[in-house]
């Protein structure tokens, strides 16, 4: 390289770091991918534990102010009934969407273990 920051005709492009020809790059190394699909059976799962956490949360906001209007109309205390409904409904809707929004994301524990068979076992094996 000159004073100028050009590269001299007599210098060759590898002694400068730039490649002679494209085809000399290199080829980043494409490692197996990190993420692996679910299979159809888990993706149903989880679609259904996601559709029952938000009818789960609705139904449970909805049936505790249904009863705190019960209690309203038997006691006369309107509209505490209805508040006291829609506080313990609510907490009780966070707590069972945490619930099944935990199990989303766990995987389900009551599926077959896959052991291998050991020296002293075998298929044919009578019980």
């Amino acid at each position: 390289m000159n004073g100028l920051g050009l590269n001299d005709p007599d210098e060759s492009p590898r002694e400068n770091g730039w490649p002679d020809e494209p085809h000399e790059q290199e080829t980043p190394i494409i490692s197996t991918p990190f993420y692996e699909p679910e299979s159809q059976a888990e993706s149903a799962r989880k679609m259904g534990l996601g559709y029952a956490a938000g009818i789960t949360f609705f139904a449970t906001v909805a049936f505790m102010i249904f009863i705190g209007w019960g209690a309203d109309l038997i006691l006369g205390t309107k509209p505490w009934g209805v508040v006291v409904g829609i506080v313990l409904g609510a907490v009780m809707a966070f707590v069972q969407f945490f619930r099944i929004t935990n199990r989303i994301y766990n995987k389900p524990k009551d599926l077959p273990a896959v052991k291998p068979l050991s020296p002293e076992e075998s298929d044919d094996q009578t019980y």
